[in-house]
């Protein structure tokens, strides 16, 4: 193993992220995924502000409908889960329900924001995409013929579970490198 690796903070929240989407694919720890899913998502996040790319949808564009004042109710309710997992300075008597769901849109929305800066659309990100799509058909306003086939997958996918899923299209996804 290399004592050092030279790494961009493109290459870190990629590597976040690809790691982040394995564990959720493996049916593995949802706090792991979630610290390492939010990892990503800031520093995408921030190096979008810097080139001028579009704002992401869960930290950013969410607060543009927010009634005024309100702001830091929705910002502290998104950083909830992310700053219980790394923190224990002023709250550590408390406990958290946490919403496994949760690190699905981090990852979806860091997913789009790393191929927007990039233009890489990794294996890791399509399968994700895929399962995000077919997991949540009621979140997207696609083309009526996009829809109709997307009722009649999606059951299907869900179905296989996320690990199956996962184990059956990574050798598909894999011929199209």
């Amino acid at each position: 193993m290399q004592n050092k690796l030279l790494l961009s903070k493109l290459d870190v929240a990629k590597r976040q992220l690809e790691t982040a989407i394995k564990l959720y694919f493996s049916e593995d720890d949802p706090v792991s995924i979630h610290t390492l899913s939010a990892a990503a998502y800031n520093i995408l996040r921030d190096l979008g502000k810097n080139t001028g790319a579009n704002p992401m949808m869960i930290k950013q564009m969410f607060l543009k409908f927010v009634i005024p004042g309100k702001e830091n109710v929705l910002r502290n309710k998104i950083n909830e889960a992310e700053n219980f997992f790394k923190h224990a300075d002023k709250d550590h008597e408390l406990t958290l329900n946490f919403d496994t769901s949760l690190p699905e849109f981090f990852i979806v929305d860091a997913v789009n924001q790393y191929c927007q800066l990039t233009g890489e659309d990794t294996i890791w990100f399509k399968l994700f995409r895929g399962w995000f799509i077919a997991s949540h058909p009621d979140l997207f306003n696609f083309p009526e013929h996009t829809s109709q086939q997307l009722s009649r997958v999606a059951p299907d996918v869900i179905k296989l579970g996320r690990n199956e899923y996962m184990r059956q299209l990574l050798p598909e996804l894999l011929k199209t490198i």
